[in-house]
């Protein structure tokens, strides 16, 4: 191997003073004059890939940490990034493996298994994320932030308590922990503790008052809770305190949507576009308000031209994808949303948007498989996939599978008219007319005004004249 040139040398130890020194635009510029010269630099590109994925572009964080462990493959420390960045981007299958490989090259890292954890923790699956926690904890007993993996793995097994059990014992190892008083706040809000978590949220920020995003949980909590008022004033107060936190603007967003101010909606993307301009979450945010006023033309433009910038992320697809498809532009439509799906297997809003998108194409079969992978994605706990694949094996007239489809929604979302108007058009199609009246009068009973319940029940009238 040739040896590097000393300017080269010299560019590397300038970028590698200015990212300790904290000046991370002028580092990363500096790592990019490496690159310039030598490509393959797996330090230069793995320090580039964390700048991206700490700017939220992790699209172009994949493509530098990928092409640093090609470089570099036996560096734990470039799988580790890589994996996390893989579980930013809802890349679960992707992120285990990467995360799995540094794991493989350093065993018993317990930095590997911490994000191991937290990869089940995101893909929701509990059981899983406590395996990876307790060994944590087994190997550093004394962290507490070993016994906060622990409460959040529990917490999404829906085992509050012994996630508060948890989250306790780190505060008696860190009194001070501004995160596992945020995380023991998160576990009593969820048991509907609301004024016992309300001062431990203050607590947290007090203890950390950097950590903006700490208010971004009290919102949550609050708009839990029915106190919108408040919950927009956390997310305002987090916005105020950090100008770049993407949380803050997403919930708020979020929360001026369902309170339907289109006005607002339109302002708070655009701020948010202000704030984050690299930001595609920012986009998708900006997209969804121009589609609540009826400009689809414009939110295609906005997106496509995001992308034209280097502004891309899977939801900026799956949203891009939407948006062509509802403004008719089904080819499009598919070739972005394959796109979204192929660098996100596992994401059930693309994988969804996809399905909708080929089922309006009238390519049921694909649809059907689409919309199953999406279902089998989220562990068949998300009722918009179990709900689309019900429509589609209707579609296609397979009544029976449709019925036990539309029963899984509704186990999960029982008072939801949609789905129960859904069902009782299955049953009609399966020929079990009283069953699908029954499910018309259910739907009634929760709208009294829904409109597809009382053709669907007038219909049923004409079967029973």
């Amino acid at each position: 191997m040739s040896a590097v040139p000393p300017s080269i040398d010299a560019t590397l130890a300038d970028a590698r003073a200015l990212r300790a020194a904290g000046r991370l635009r002028d580092a990363e510029a500096a790592f990019r004059t490496v690159l310039a010269f030598q490509p393959d630099h797996a330090e230069a590109l793995w320090s580039v890939g964390v700048f991206a994925r700490q700017r939220g572009d992790l699209v172009a964080a994949t493509e530098a940490l990928t092409r640093a462990a090609g470089a570099a493959p036996r560096e734990p420390a470039i799988w580790l990034e890589l994996g996390a960045v893989r579980a930013a981007a809802a890349q679960y299958a992707e992120a285990r493996g990467a995360a799995g490989r540094a794991l493989k090259l350093q065993p018993d890292w317990v930095d590997a298994l911490g994000l191991l954890a937290e990869i089940e923790i995101r893909a929701g699956d509990g059981e899983a994320a406590l395996r990876f926690a307790q060994r944590v904890l087994k190997m550093r007993p004394e962290l507490a932030a070993a016994h906060v993996l622990c409460g959040a793995a529990c917490a999404v097994s829906g085992r509050l308590a012994e996630a508060e059990a948890a989250f306790r014992r780190a505060l008696e190892l860190a009194p001070d922990d501004a995160w596992a008083t945020a995380q023991l706040a998160n576990a009593l809000r969820d048991q509907g503790r609301l004024s016992d978590a309300e001062p431990l949220y203050r607590a947290a920020l007090e203890r950390a008052p950097e950590a903006a995003e700490l208010l971004v949980e009290l919102g949550d909590a609050y708009v839990k809770a029915g106190r919108l008022d408040d919950a927009e004033q956390a997310y305002r107060e987090a916005i105020w305190r950090r100008r770049d936190l993407e949380a803050g603007w997403t919930n708020l967003f979020e929360l001026v949507k369902r309170r339907g101010d289109a006005v607002r909606i339109l302002e708070v993307a655009r701020d948010a576009v202000e704030a984050l301009p690299r930001s595609a979450e920012a986009r998708v945010m900006q997209s969804a308000a121009l589609v609540a006023q009826g400009d689809l033309a414009g939110a295609a433009t906005m997106l496509e031209g995001a992308r034209a910038a280097g502004i891309d992320s899977v939801r900026l697809r799956a949203s891009l994808g939407s948006v062509l498809r509802v403004g008719g532009r089904l080819e499009d439509a598919a070739t972005v949303l394959a796109e979204a799906v192929a660098a996100a297997p596992d994401d059930v809003d693309g994988l969804l948007e996809y399905a909708l998108t080929e089922r309006a194409r009238g390519r049921h079969d694909e649809a059907l498989a689409l919309a199953r992978r999406a279902a089998d994605a989220s562990r068949r706990r998300d009722v918009r996939a179990l709900a689309l694949e019900g429509t589609v094996l209707a579609d296609l007239g397979r009544w029976d599978g449709a019925l036990r489809a539309y029963e899984s929604a509704l186990s999960l979302a029982p008072a939801a008219p949609d789905l129960l108007v859904a069902m009782g058009r299955a049953l009609r199609g399966a020929l079990r007319l009283e069953e699908a009246r029954l499910r018309c009068q259910d739907a009634l009973a929760l709208a009294p005004t829904h409109r597809d319940a009382l053709n669907l029940l007038a219909e049923l009238d004409k079967y029973r004249g």
